[in-house]
């Protein structure tokens, strides 16, 4: 048991590089969008006081689509969450249920980024 405790520790230790990758790749990109929007709304805010009937109307439709944007993000994010948590739950069932199994695959996974890497460095 304790064998497989530390396979458990040593696969979720050469994860972690992995997941740290993707929250920062969601955090800037979630920023992006963030950015985007404020811009979009300031820009909104800036030209409110115009009387002009074609603005009025591009600023309606810019306002309804900034809304369904950010509806869109959200449910995208929510949709992200659950698929990360399932495929998180799903692996820690398999690889407590297949320890060895696991082990193969990440020192697969392993070398064939490895060789990936040292074909990268060698061009």
């Amino acid at each position: 048991m304790n064998s497989n405790a530390n396979v458990m520790d040593t696969v979720e230790n050469a994860l972690e590089p992995v997941h740290e990758s993707v929250r920062t790749a969601a955090r800037t990109g979630s920023q992006e969008f963030r950015n985007l929007v404020a811009d979009v709304e300031e820009l909104i805010k800036r030209v409110a006081h115009v009387d002009d009937a074609d603005l009025a109307r591009a600023r309606a439709k810019l306002e309804k689509t900034l809304t369904a944007a950010k509806s869109a993000m959200h449910d995208g994010t929510e949709r992200v969450k659950t698929t990360a948590r399932e495929a998180a739950h799903t692996t820690d069932q398999y690889v407590h249920t297949n320890p060895w199994s696991a082990i193969g695959i990440a020192a697969a996974a392993g070398a064939a980024i490895a060789v990936l890497l040292s074909t990268r460095n060698h061009r």
